[in-house]
């Protein structure tokens, strides 16, 4: 189950100003030690420091290929790559230069598969979660809903930063 809070966009120049909109909630944060741990208990005859080791090489090698210009796909989780964010655009191809038009290279994931947007859009169950203050006036329902598959962001653009569901 999927636990969201409702926040209200700050975006001024955007028709998402003033709008409600949810995000999920995180309820715990693993990093390469906890998934090995939660991994070995999956019926595996490989120990949690072995399969550490193995993650933690998958990282570096993940870091290694992408700043090679290559990307690399999780089957049916994720796919990695560079992209690159730009100060501003170039008047002509003439006048472009990194040094003037890009801002930095960044690491951008993508859902794939099984995990995708579809799949979320249809699966995942959402629950309002009860560990902040919501702004809402009246009570929330404790029933789990489960998105339609129509929008449940902001118009892209200059989306805040969590507003995404599945993608």
């Amino acid at each position: 189950m999927l636990s969201y809070q409702i926040y209200q966009s700050q975006l001024k120049d955007s028709p998402s100003f003033g709008k409600w909109y949810c995000r999920v909630v995180s309820t715990e944060t693993l990093h390469i030690p906890e998934l090995a741990e939660h991994m070995a208990k999956h019926n595996t005859p490989l120990a949690p420091g072995y399969l550490k080791a193995v993650l933690e090489g998958a990282v570096a090698c993940i870091k290694e290929l992408t700043l090679d210009g290559k990307r690399v796909i999780l089957d049916d989780l994720v796919s990695f790559g560079l992209s690159v964010k730009h100060k501003m655009g170039a008047a002509t191809a003439d006048d472009f230069s990194v040094a003037k038009n890009v801002d930095s290279v960044v690491l951008q994931a993508i859902g794939l598969g099984e995990f995708s947007k579809s799949m979320l859009s249809t699966q995942a169950k959402l629950r309002e979660s009860n560990s902040y203050v919501s702004p809402r006036s009246a009570s929330t329902p404790d029933e789990p809903e489960t998105p339609s598959g129509g929008q449940t962001t902001p118009p892209t653009g200059d989306e805040e930063q969590g507003g995404n569901i599945g993608e």
